[in-house]
């Protein structure tokens, strides 16, 4: 019985420890997205441009909260549905997180390399794949090679950040 109790308080510990990685690696994925765009020579950054006026540039997020919205039969203002967007975001990161959390001990080898397995699948299935199939972004080769390296490089910055958030916490508080 106390052998249960133990193993329930550890995925407990190893859920809220990953979802504060998760939010860590939230502003990490931000903030690395944001220096990289940057850090693109003009030309790249005129040609995502074009891609927002072809397709739209509605942000994934809010593409997400429209579509959820209009399922439930409210109608979001622009403002409203930046908000929603930006509140799906951070519930998507911190769902990640508790994932990686979960299975941080779990499935040892997605914690390997400072979580560089788990931010690659991270980048290819819940960035790539996921945005495709639900269609909340052009298609993946619509994109130059720079956006999706950028996705990649921001994931893999994400999984790092949420695995020393959790090495640090489970050191420090078991």
């Amino acid at each position: 019985m106390a052998q249960e109790a133990r193993s329930g308080g550890r995925v407990v510990k190893d859920l809220v420890y990953g979802i504060v990685g998760g939010a860590l690696g939230t502003i990490v994925i931000e903030r690395i997205g944001t220096l990289l765009y940057n850090a693109e020579g003009e030309r790249r950054r005129k040609q995502e441009e074009e891609l927002e006026r072809r397709y739209g540039s509605e942000p994934s997020y809010e593409v997400m909260a429209r579509r959820l919205a209009g399922a439930l039969g409210v109608s979001l203002t622009s403002p409203a549905r930046a908000t929603a967007g930006r509140a799906l975001h951070w519930a998507y990161g911190l769902a990640w997180g508790a994932l990686y959390g979960l299975l941080h001990d779990r499935v040892p080898a997605l914690s390997k390399a400072a979580g560089l397995p788990f931010g690659i699948a991270f980048a290819l299935f819940g960035d790539e794949a996921l945005s495709a199939v639900l269609k909340l972004t052009p298609p993946p080769q619509a994109f130059p090679w720079c956006v999706h390296a950028r996705g990649v490089a921001g994931h893999v910055a994400y999984a790092a950040t949420a695995d020393a958030v959790y090495r640090g916490l489970r050191r420090a508080a078991g």
